[in-house]
């Protein structure tokens, strides 16, 4: 029996010897090749990292200018000051209060836009330039001139309507953006961002480097640092893919990460030397090639060891995991001889015990985090909407519509009472709809005749309860996306009724006649898997989708589908809950 045990030993450690060797062989190979691999290793890390930098950038700028456009068009669409600014025949002081009041909120969008180095805005009857502030590093003069001949030539306008565009004025370079009422052109208001200006905020990306910004045929736009050449250019061919690429530059040789913009047609380079790179790789490099020598001989000596020492151990924690894992929670590892394999032994132990009692508070931690969740997505107040209120509320009061102001502040009143006041975790659907009537008599007064609601309920479901802010996120929705102020009115309809094939449940309708939405964007919305991209992005549908799945589980659908003759339908199908909610002392909450 003994012999038999030593011969199965010998056998064990003469495969172990086979092993280590057809380890080490291929091993030394590697460690010679890992000096090669760490080089590409190293920039396509460096390649990932800045091509994520340049795409949140150019994401960022691309917004910002998206914004930009807006505000111009918003101006050039209603406001009265600019539709005087193109007009003839206004005395002095009608003509002097709409420049200066164009003039005050331009530098108040310029105040928000920080990207933004001048706007302006031209009356073409009057030949009258005003701008915001004088662009640093140019001459004012130079601009103003670049500006007054560009407006008052058509060639020359032309292919600079209705996008942004490049332009050059002087030695510098800047995206332009220009609008006008297309029906007169009497008046235009634009913006001018210099390149150097979009490059600020990364200007200090990396020592040695540099951040670009490039045209489409290679020509690079802001100001180089002084380690480039004066003549640099990127390949034109290169700037299209949004990838990463070697370049030489006067025989210094340079990595480069580029991307696009789909918007306005500039690319944006981080430009960084190989030799700042790759600096302490030499080093690294040298190391490798002597490491396969230093590690011969300590894996020499450790085979003799390994096996009695650590390999005994490592499968009796192994086997005691296996175990654990397969569901034995009183699985515990013996003594070991072995200091450090004692202390693991009985820190697992330990461990074993502490999981058997933490289970139970876990659970309750993440009940615990569900509601706090489920009590900040209620929560979340859209700033825009505030801030759209109040220009209404002071349009009205400048217009000396008293007893509109008071209605919309009635309104609103009661929208932010809901809004900040809710603190059950379920409404009655009454309430829902009456604040969301507050919300659309609000968005009423904005739009006038161009808009109109409808709310129906079944008067046997308005005091169902449901979530707060399950329905109003997708009427805002709707105002935001599917709104359109040209054509016929846009016409919103909220409808609540037992649905047709359930008796238990009920069918809510938020239906419009609007811009609609595409299948992909329906089928996206509709998906379990769905989740927005960023705070801006159709978040107020996340946050019923996650709610009503907490609340519901699998008994809520929500479903998006056209609307007929047009527009977008969202049908949400829920429970009908008729209790009524207790407060904390165990009374009727009530309504």
């Amino acid at each position: 029996m003994f012999a038999k045990s030593i011969k199965k030993t010998r056998k064990l450690s003469s495969r172990f010897v086979l092993l280590f060797s057809a380890v080490t062989l291929p091993l030394l190979i590697i460690l010679f090749a890992v000096g090669h691999y760490a080089q590409d290793v190293v920039l396509t890390q460096v390649a990932n990292s800045y091509q994520n930098l340049v795409n949140s950038n150019l994401n960022m700028i691309d917004r910002s200018l998206d914004d930009i456009t807006t505000n111009m068009v918003y101006n050039v669409d209603h406001d009265e000051n600019f539709q005087k600014f193109g007009q003839t025949g206004l005395s002095d002081s009608e003509y002097y209060f709409a420049q200066m009041e164009l003039i005050q909120r331009n530098s108040a969008y310029r105040s928000y836009y920080h990207t933004v180095d001048m706007f302006y805005v031209y009356s073409v009857p009057n030949q009258v330039l005003a701008t915001t502030n004088v662009i640093t590093d140019t001459d004012h003069d130079q601009v103003s001139s670049w500006i007054t001949e560009t407006l008052n030539s058509p060639e020359a306008l032309r292919p600079l309507m209705y996008q942004w565009t490049i332009v050059q004025i002087g030695q510098e370079y800047y995206l332009h953006r220009v609008v006008s009422d297309d029906t007169s052109n009497n008046a235009y208001i634009g913006a001018l961002i210099s390149m150097n200006t979009l490059k600020l905020p990364l200007k200090d990306v990396r020592t040695g480097g540099d951040v670009l910004f490039a045209g489409n045929d290679g020509m690079i736009l802001s100001k180089p640092s002084d380690s480039l050449s004066k003549d640099f250019r990127l390949p034109a061919d290169k700037l299209a893919q949004n990838t990463s690429f070697s370049y030489s530059d006067g025989g210094r040789k340079l990595f480069i990460i580029t991307s696009q913009s789909p918007l306005s047609g500039i690319s944006m380079a981080v430009v960084l030397p190989y030799s700042d790179l790759l600096k302490g790789l030499k080093q690294f490099q040298t190391v490798i090639n002597l490491l396969p020598l230093f590690a011969l001989v300590i894996l020499l000596i450790y085979l003799f060891v390994f096996r009695r020492i650590i390999l005994t151990p490592i499968l009796q924690l192994l086997g005691t995991i296996r175990r654990v894992k397969d569901g034995d929670m009183e699985m515990k590892l013996p003594e070991s001889p072995i200091t450090e394999f004692d202390i693991i032994n009985h820190t697992f132990n330990n461990m074993m015990d502490e999981i058997k009692d933490l289970k139970i508070d876990v659970y309750e931690e993440r009940l615990n985090a569900q509601k706090a969740e489920l009590k900040h997505l209620q929560t979340q107040i859209n700033p825009h909407f505030f801030l759209n209120t109040m220009n209404i509320i002071f349009q009205l009061a400048d217009l000396k519509r008293y007893e509109l102001v008071k209605k919309t502040v009635r309104h609103m009143v009661g929208y932010f009472r809901f809004m900040l006041g809710t603190s059950r975790d379920t409404i009655t659907l009454s309430q829902e709809l009456e604040h969301i009537r507050n919300y659309l008599e609000i968005q009423k007064m904005r739009y006038q005749d161009s808009f109109d609601f409808e709310i129906g309920c079944a008067e046997e479901l308005l005091d169902a309860r449901i979530p707060s802010l399950l329905v109003q996120p997708f009427v805002e929705n709707a105002m935001l996306h599917g709104m359109s102020v040209k054509g016929e009115p846009f016409l919103l309809q909220i409808t609540a009724a037992r649905a047709e094939d359930s008796a238990e449940r009920m069918l809510i309708e938020v239906k419009d006649n609007g811009k609609g939405m595409s299948p992909e964007l329906m089928e996206e919305l509709a998906s379990d898997q769905y989740k927005p991209a960023s705070d801006d992005n159709h978040i107020g549908i996340w946050n019923v989708k996650k709610r009503a799945a907490m609340r519901y589980a699998s008994l809520a659908r929500i479903s998006f589908q056209p609307n007929d003759p047009k527009g977008l339908a969202v049908r949400l199908l829920l429970p009908i809950d008729l209790t009524k909610e207790q407060d904390e002392h165990g009374a009727d909450a009530g309504r």
